[in-house]
């Protein structure tokens, strides 16, 4: 008997714990809650946001429309490519949110990252429409270390993409959707 001035016992055997969420597996649980893996989601979020960039960049110039304007924060990336966007948010705290975090990337019909054009000597400014979003996908990650990083679209059961496979597909999205909307602005011939 241990402490026997309090009452205690030995325990022959120890009941399992699970993890918290064990259906996330326990080498996932551990690496995406360590703090080594905070720093990993800040530089892979910065992989794909730059990613993103640069390859929104290169469509503005394969469509010979202006250059995109951009939003850069830590966890959140906002690319306005002429009549659409893209934004992208890396949420990392909350109660129902997987170890990880949870990517949300939406692409968006109208503004978002309005230009900052404002002059005071005009009078009336022309209000947008808001933006509907035209298609939308949430990520969570799978990592039992930095080299294995991805993104997965409906759990971690789904294919998952490293960051610059990601951008690839969000931005053939956001390409797909400026296609659309460019044909959308398109003035109709009236009928004679």
């Amino acid at each position: 008997m241990l402490f026997p001035q309090f009452g205690g016992q030995v325990i022959d055997q120890a009941t399992p714990v699970t993890p918290p969420d064990s259906r996330f597996g326990p080498d996932r649980t551990n690496f995406l809650t360590s703090h080594r893996a905070q720093s990993v989601a800040a530089r892979e979020f910065t992989r794909l946001t730059d990613a993103v960039v640069a390859l929104t960049k290169r469509q503005a110039t394969l469509n010979a429309c202006e250059p995109p304007t951009t939003r850069l924060s830590p966890d959140r990336c906002i690319v306005q490519l002429g009549p659409v966007a893209l934004t992208v948010a890396h949420i990392r705290t909350g109660n129902d949110i997987p170890p990880g975090g949870q990517l949300l990337c939406i692409i968006w019909k109208g503004t978002i990252a309005a230009r900052g054009d404002h002059v005071p000597e005009r009078s009336a400014r022309h209000v947008p429409p808001p933006p509907v979003s035209v298609w939308e996908e949430s990520m969570v990650v799978s990592a039992a270390s930095e080299t294995t990083w991805h993104w997965h679209p409906n759990g971690i059961d789904s294919t998952g993409y490293t960051s610059p496979e990601l951008a690839e597909r969000c931005v053939e999205q956001l390409q797909a959707a400026f296609e659309v909307a460019q044909r959308d602005d398109l003035p109709t011939a009236p009928l004679s």
